[in-house]
């Protein structure tokens, strides 16, 4: 069969035939286990636990403990075949190479009559085999046989052992991960099952050409005064056989306007040994031409088509990429902390932010794992992206944070970031471990990292590259007992990360920083030998704090830092997301084996119980304790995750904090874990919380040791905010009705946080019995949400009583693109807590967890598939706190 497909990260149309390998009727796929007692027909694309759930051989993996009861399969040895035609046309092309886009992991690769093609290592890297002598005419068959991973680590750990040689044992998970380029995680995380994988989780092709093929698009931008220098490098690739290229190199840029604006060179040049080359062109835009592309919230992500084409000299064959690109500059500015700060202690140090387009953005956001614990359908399912990414977009996140324990994701999300204008802080993939450093594991990992930088390198959402995930901080803190044989790893981190990887993100990627670990004290940590004294040093770099033991609803209680990429607390997903896990209603208890088994983290649940009960009244003899336990666990995280994030925003008046990832977007299975999304896509409370507290406009006030409360005026856009006025109204727990009401002036500098001079305290009230509401009203300002402080726990509060509450919902329904949009309101007799309504029926609130002070709101339901509003009316549950 004769197709195109797509290749790399955009579209490639070549004359020179593509064979798709992908199944099809014309290509039938099969496994096999080792000694054949296990079969089936697969999918390729795919993997290994998914074939075998198609297969009905094993279950679903994510219900209940399967992940333990089919760990069996990644111990086992699997062969996938294929069976496929070719014509004698097809074997005439001067080059013909079979292209493997991802092989996971270890595998061994046979065309026809046992004829060895090569083996793989690196599920990371796009492999291309020369079968020009090995293809025949009729029928071929292709066999892929992978290792087990398990095995395969275990075999490389006893030759180049790397601490840890495993996860803690609470993971049920398997060892020596680090030994493999793999997703870290699929051996089990805190957050997540071991789900050890293999199988050809991206497409494979055979491509046959003559001439060459376009395999990479690098872009880079350049401010020239005014206008704009482009540099576009195509990176052309044919047959080791062949030393040279002859042929023609075009790029067309439509700009505003729809104009075109080309340019063209001749090549001809010889190759390198591998038979590839790289060819230039540059334009010169004026500025005119273009508009910027800016971040989520400050600006439009805008987009221009690139076309990219090679043809031969003698004009037969052409190969071309079409991608988007986007013009802006992005910096991470470290100079002296005391330009911005003065001579005080906030002023030692350096800074650490994103400069974009010339301005010092504060970079609201979250942290990237992979959104299926089965690559090949994280890889796939644009859907589950879309709804990933949109919900990022509609609670104002400017970056997420692609985490080094996953995958490089897949050409679609990167795109996708690009459009929504996020910005990626992207980690390679190394996580909390040593690594080893023999000349085979480091070969693997040039390969990976050159393809990959030059993979994603056009996109204007990609902001900074860094080396790792917390692997300088663990050897300094002997997190994994290396303190013995200190120098050692000292020296192999420098190998891998500086000596390594480095040099190869600045030569094919100059423009962007490249950050040697996160968390680190950035520059300062480079003076240092790479390996601060205190990873951890608030006047430098960015931190990752985690702390359970602290009352983390006390803003007096986190400390400083210039960047926060990750802080958070646990919660437990809804108990409709868990009854997706089990059907047992056993299992839905807080000290039941299932509970036991989806905690990861060691003490999770004590963790989390602390921080409930500091706050809230929980009675172990309630007949809905665990359905309240799990309720207040998101209340719980929801007011942490609030508390901390606006402590970091008010730190920028102060510290000069700049950002704040907060751990973690998404989730992998129906488990306790940090994620504001649970897995399937229902929104958390801390979800819906987080479109308040990164609002771009927002009163933030901080009760303090005291009892005094300063008020913060949050101000993320490029306009100054005055003549503001803030509103205060002081509120008893029995009634509806502000018992006081104060207003202040305020104002705040563009892309700024202030302290209001305001003198604000309560003293004239006993703090039980009351709560303030903070309100903005300022011109020029659309909207802020309003902002509250409890004096005390809610366990001690006094006054608050179990509402009456109705619910209706409009027959009147509005479509709102693609959506259908129901207006629910409510009407309540008293002050309600974290009013939260859910439904069965597919789709999601605007809004929910509403502090209600008023007798009657409105919220908004949106949907793909029309309901009749009283179905929906009666379908809504309700939720709220009470003592």
């Amino acid at each position: 069969m004769r197709t195109f497909v797509l290749l790399c990260s955009v579209l490639t149309i070549i004359n020179a035939e593509i064979i798709d390998l992908s199944s099809s009727d014309n290509v039938i796929w099969t496994f096999v286990s080792k000694n054949g007692s296990m079969k089936g027909p697969a999918t390729v694309p795919g993997g290994v636990y998914s074939d075998l759930q198609k297969a009905g051989i094993i279950g679903d993996i994510l219900n209940r403990d399967n992940d333990v009861l089919t760990r069996w399969v990644a111990f086992d040895t699997w062969t996938y075949t294929a069976k496929f035609q070719v014509s004698i046309d097809d074997l005439a092309s001067r080059v013909v190479h079979l292209v493997f886009d991802g092989l996971d992991t270890t595998a061994f690769i046979v065309l026809n009559d046992h004829s060895p093609i090569g083996a793989v290592n690196n599920m990371f890297v796009k492999y291309v085999f020369d079968i020009k002598n090995k293809l025949k005419a009729g029928e071929n068959v292709l066999n892929v046989t992978f290792l087990s991973p398990i095995m395969a680590a275990q075999i490389r750990s006893s030759r180049a052992f790397a601490a840890p040689a495993c996860v803690p044992p609470g993971y049920n998970g398997e060892c020596h991960v680090n030994q493999l380029r793999k997703m870290q995680a699929s051996f089990a995380w805190d957050w997540g099952p071991a789900f050890p994988s293999v199988g050809i989780w991206k497409p494979v092709y055979i491509e046959k050409y003559d001439g060459a093929v376009i395999r990479w698009v690098t872009t880079h931008t350049k401010r020239v005064g005014v206008d704009w220098s482009l540099t576009v490098q195509a990176h052309i690739e044919t047959s080791k056989k062949v030393t040279k290229i002859d042929g023609v190199l075009s790029i067309a840029l439509q700009v505003e306007g729809k104009q075109m604006l080309k340019k063209w060179k001749q090549v001809n040049v010889e190759t390198k040994a591998d038979g590839t080359v790289v060819e230039e062109i540059e334009l010169l835009i004026s500025g005119n031409m273009i508009r910027l592309w800016w971040p989520n919230g400050y600006g439009e992500p805008t987009l221009y088509d690139l076309h990219v084409h090679y043809t031969t000299a003698s004009k037969k064959e052409e190969s071309r990429k079409d991608i988007k690109i986007g013009f802006r500059t992005v910096e991470i500015v470290e100079s002296p902390a005391s330009e911005k700060l003065g001579n005080t202690t906030a002023g030692k140090g350096l800074t650490f932010y994103f400069k974009v387009n010339g301005y010092p953005l504060f970079m609201k956001g979250s942290n990237w794992i992979p959104s299926n614990i089965l690559p090949e359908l994280g890889e796939s399912d644009k859907a589950t992206i879309d709804n990933l990414l949109t919900a990022a977009y509609d609670v104002n996140m400017a970056m997420l944070r692609v985490w080094g324990g996953g995958v490089y994701e897949s050409d679609y999300f990167y795109e996708k970031c690009d459009q929504l204008g996020i910005l990626i802080w992207q980690d390679f993939m190394f996580a909390c471990s040593m690594y080893p450093v023999d000349p085979p594991f480091l070969n693997v990992v040039t390969q990976e990292i050159e393809q990959n930088v030059l993979r994603l390198q056009h996109h204007p959402s990609i902001a900074v590259w860094a080396g790792n995930n917390e692997n300088e901080v663990a050897l300094r803190g002997n997190w994994y007992g290396t303190s013995k044989d200190f120098k050692k790893y000292e020296a192999e981190y420098i190998k891998l990360y500086v000596d390594t990887i480095r040099p190869i993100v600045e030569t094919l990627d100059p423009e962007r920083r490249y950050l040697v670990s996160s968390p680190s004290n950035g520059i300062e940590s480079e003076r240092e030998g790479y390996i601060a004294s205190n990873p951890y040093d608030p006047h430098y770099g960015d931190t990752h704090y985690y702390n359970y033991f602290a009352d983390n609803w006390n803003m007096n209680t986190y400390p400083k830092t210039r960047f926060a990429s990750e802080y958070g607390f646990q919660s437990l997903p809804s108990i409709r997301t868990l009854k997706t896990a089990t059907s047992n209603p056993d299992d839905l208890k807080l000290n039941s084996k299932f509970s036991e088994h989806r905690q990861h983290s060691p003490n999770g649940y004590s963790y989390i119980e602390n921080q409930l009960t500091g706050h809230m009244k929980l009675d172990v003899n309630d007949f809905k304790y665990f359905e309240k336990f799990v309720f207040y666990s998101q209340i719980s995280q929801a007011m942490a995750l609030k508390t901390e994030t606006e402590v970091y925003r008010q730190g920028q008046a102060d510290w000069y904090t700049m950002g704040a990832l907060y751990w973690q977007l998404n989730d992998v299975w129906q488990a306790p874990s940090w994620s504001g999304i649970e897995y399937g896509g229902r929104w958390k409370m801390l979800h819906y919380f987080a479109k308040t507290f990164f609002a771009p406009v927002l009163v933030s006030p901080r009760q303090l040791v005291s009892d005094d409360i300063d008020v913060y005026l949050l101000n993320d856009r490029f306009v100054p905010i005055i003549d503001a006025v803030i509103t205060v109204d002081i509120y008893n727990w029995t009634s509806l009705t502000p018992i006081n009401t104060k207003q202040f002036p305020g104002d705040a500098d563009a892309l700024s946080a202030k302290l209001q001079d305001i003198d604000m305290n309560y003293w004239d009230y006993k703090k039980e019995q009351i709560f303030l509401r903070f309100s903005l009203d300022a011109p020029g300002v659309k909207s802020s949400p309003n902002n509250y402080v409890f004096p005390v726990p809610l366990k001690s509060i006094v006054g608050l009583i179990k509402p009456n509450i109705t619910i209706t919902v409009a027959n009147i329904v509005m479509r709102r693109k693609e959506k259908l949009e129901y207006t629910v309101n409510i009407e309540v007799d008293t002050i309600v807590l974290f009013l939260w309504l859910e439904t069965g029926i597919k789709g999601n609130f605007i809004d929910n967890a509403f502090i209600v002070t008023e007798p009657t709101i409105t919220a908004k339901f949106v949907c793909s598939k029309y309901v009749a509003p009283r179905d929906l009316q009666s379908s809504i549950e309700i939720q709220y706190y009470v003592n």
